[in-house]
């Protein structure tokens, strides 16, 4: 009998930056429920209620980029660097732990953009791995930038604040999850701007706007390099030479 269908683990090989796509929208999805969470759960309060959330990115990362040998082993020293103070700063909590995580995290998630930019733009051809690509490099932008916004908001506690449904700006919160921000991030990236949560700093304020610049320049360059790479595949099947196989002689020929 045969199969009309691949089985999972060879689709996910042909595609390892789909799985690295997949895992962020289900953090882009599951960010907005944490707060919901550390509410019901005491136990799931500030990064514990992110924790699943950046394992899954973490381990979806490094299976993306263990295709390319030379990236393996960074890939295990910052991936493994940060899950483990991810595990030590949901335990213990302390402010430094905190820091050092959300610091491993970014330069984690920066590493793997330098690393699937690289592979995107150097591809000669472009297929179904490498659109996928393209998209986990702008939302792993918006990923990025609410670690950054957390940090921000570890360090200056006020730099955002949060608009109750139906009413004015409540007075700047001393904390909000990193969920919350990277809700944030992703209407700011994208320019939706719900205007429920507010940058109240200076910094808060330069930050989101360099993400909202960087998010449309990037749309703008990635798709002309898509379309690029696109054109020149086509044309270039096109204006293949077609060669003819005849066993009679051609006039060019000397006949004896």
């Amino acid at each position: 009998m045969i199969r009309l269908r691949p089985r999972l683990p060879a689709l996910m090989k042909e595609y390892p930056f789909g799985v690295l796509l997949v895992s962020l929208l289900l953090m882009i999805i599951g960010a907005p429920l944490t707060s919901q969470l550390s509410a019901e759960y005491p136990a799931l309060r500030g990064e514990a209620a992110i924790a699943p959330l950046v394992l899954l990115l973490t381990v979806a990362a490094a299976f993306a980029i263990w295709q390319t040998a030379k990236y393996r082993a960074l890939i295990i020293f910052l991936g493994g660097f940060v899950l483990a103070i991810m595990y030590l700063s949901t335990i213990f909590r302390h402010h430094s732990l905190t820091a050092t995580h959300l610091l491993g995290q970014i330069a984690f998630v920066g590493y793997v953009i330098a690393v699937v930019t690289r592979v995107v733009f150097r591809a000669p051809i472009v297929d179904g791995n490498i659109l996928c690509g393209a998209a986990s490099i702008y939302l792993l932008i918006g990923v990025m930038a609410g670690f950054i916004y957390s940090l921000v908001a570890l360090y200056h506690p006020g730099s955002f604040a949060i608009v109750p449904p139906g009413g004015t700006s409540e007075a700047a919160l001393g904390h909000v999850d990193a969920g919350w921000l990277i809700y944030f991030s992703f209407t700011t990236l994208t320019t939706v701007g719900f205007g429920d949560v507010l940058p109240a700093s200076e910094v808060a304020r330069s930050l989101a706007v360099l993400e909202a610049v960087i998010g449309q320049i990037l749309l703008v360059v990635m798709m002309a390099r898509l379309v690029g790479l696109h054109v020149a595949q086509v044309s270039s099947r096109h204006n293949r030479p077609v060669v003819f196989e005849t066993s009679e002689p051609s006039h060019h020929e000397k006949r004896p």
